[in-house]
Parts: structure tokens; sequence; C-alpha cells
């Protein structure tokens, strides 16, 4: 194992400062351990796919603990508090988390932190999905969101949450009213971080198999027509819907996402011509 002992490290270039209930829970989740946590111990847990109960005879390992204890410490760090949303991947958690490994050959694994998340969410802690984008052919991160067991096992409540969100979104609407903008709802505020989350996904792929994936973008752009690729499109960003993604999109914010999209496919194909 590489990492034996695994904690979250702070990214380097993270210069910005935290908002204060997530520096609270970070300072909560450092000084505990959260795998002995009451509610590993009283709830039931089920499959996170299947829903089915999950049978446990023992309590987690110390590798599989100290995971999630790494995980969760990352998880409060991007915390978006009004949405309840963690808006980083699996990936980037794995890697600030200390959780991620590297083969002889190269290959990152991230497996310790996505069976410490399944755990997770078997206890009701987190849910997540995984969106297969059928257009580019590859997933979307996942879309994780905290509910209100997370916070009774990070040492706050659900109602310390909820006077937080309040804070933060009243803070929000305040430099919104600066600039002549109307205030946000909290349902507004959630749709608008998902929404930016998921086209930060659709544009931002950096790694060596999404430069191949790439490629493989511009060889569909060269094969079909503009009227063909936006059908693609809309029938994606439609099953995107029937997922309970984009709550809230307005028909006009519906064009706006297609041709986004359409945009990005064209400027990836001009780049790999």
């Amino acid at each position: 194992m590489a990492n034996p002992t695994p904690a979250f490290t702070r990214p380097v270039h993270h210069k910005h400062k935290l908002p204060a209930y997530n520096k609270q829970l970070l300072d909560g989740v450092l000084s505990r351990d959260v795998s002995r946590w009451t509610g590993f111990y009283f709830y039931d847990a089920f499959h996170h796919k299947t829903s089915k109960p999950v049978v446990r005879c023992r309590h987690f390992n110390k590798h599989r603990a100290r995971a999630i204890n790494a995980m969760v410490q990352a998880m409060v760090y991007h915390l978006n508090i009004v949405s309840g949303t963690i808006p980083a991947s699996f990936t980037t958690l794995a890697r600030e988390a200390g959780l991620a490994t590297v083969s002889a050959a190269g290959n990152e694994s991230i497996t310790r932190a996505t069976r410490a998340a399944q755990d997770m969410a078997a206890f009701g802690l987190i849910t997540y999905k995984l969106l297969w984008d059928k257009v580019t052919r590859q997933f979307f991160p996942a879309d994780i969101e905290v509910t209100d067991r997370f916070f009774d096992m990070a040492g706050s409540s659900a109602l310390a949450w909820d006077k937080a969100r309040n804070q933060q979104l009243a803070w929000i609407n305040m430099g919104l009213a600066k600039k002549g903008e109307k205030p946000l709802t909290r349902t507004e505020a959630t749709r608008r971080q998902k929404e930016k989350l998921m086209e930060i996904a659709w544009q931002k792929r950096k790694t060596a198999q999404d430069i191949r994936r790439k490629r493989k973008i511009a060889a569909l752009a060269s094969r079909k027509d503009e009227p063909d690729l936006r059908h693609q499109i809309s029938c994606q960003i439609q099953h995107e819907l029937s997922q309970g993604h984009h709550e809230g999109l307005t028909l006009d914010g519906f064009r706006k996402l297609v041709n986004q999209r359409l945009a990005w496919i064209r400027t990836v194909a001009r780049q790999h011509e």
C-alpha cells in the first residue's frame, strides 16, 4: 500500500480563505476519528446502486477507516455550503487525500477512495451518480452530494448547516445586489452550481486518456454535419434532464447549452486537425 496513513493536504495553489463553516468542519474532522461515528454502528447499510441491505459482520478495518477519514477531510474542504455538493471529482479527492496510487506502468488508481465513498453512500452520508455522455463517449465526474447525516458524522448538525447555508446565500446575494442583479433563491443557487460543475467537466480534459478522447471527438466532428451533432447533443442533454440534472432549465437555457457544447466540440476538432 503506497500510503498507509493517508490524510488530506490542501493544494499549494489554493490561496483563498475558507468559509467559516468549512473551516469549522475541517478543524473538527482533523481532530477526530470519523470512522468511529456512532451512526456506523447504529444505521443499516444499503448498497449504493441496488439499495439492497449490506450485511456487515465487523467494523471497518484500519485501512478502510483511514481512507474514510481522509476522504471526509477532503470533502468538507471542497463542500459548497449552499448546494450541499462536492465540486471536485473522486480523482481530485483521492489525490488530495493521499489515496491515489500509481503503478509501475504509470497507471493511476483511486480504488481506495471510491471504496471509502461506497461505504459512506451505503450509510446514507453522501449520494453520487455517474453520467455517461453519449456524444463524447465518456463519463462525467460523479455528482456528489452530502446529506444531513454527513454533518452529524462531521461533528456538526443539519441545523447548523441550514444556518450556514442561509448566511452564505445572504453573502452571495449581497454581492449580486452590488452588481444590480436579482438575488438567488437556494434552489436557483444550487442549480447554477450544478450547471457550472457539469460544464466545467465537459470542457476540462487534461489527462493523456482525455487527449485520446479529444481526438475521437475531432473524428466525430469530421464525420457529422452540424444538424447531426446538434441532434446528438440535444438528445444527451434530454437524457441528463431525465436523470435530474439541469433543474429549472428553460428552453432558452437549453438552446444555450447545446450551442456551448457544439462550440466546444468544434474547438477541439480544430485543435486536433
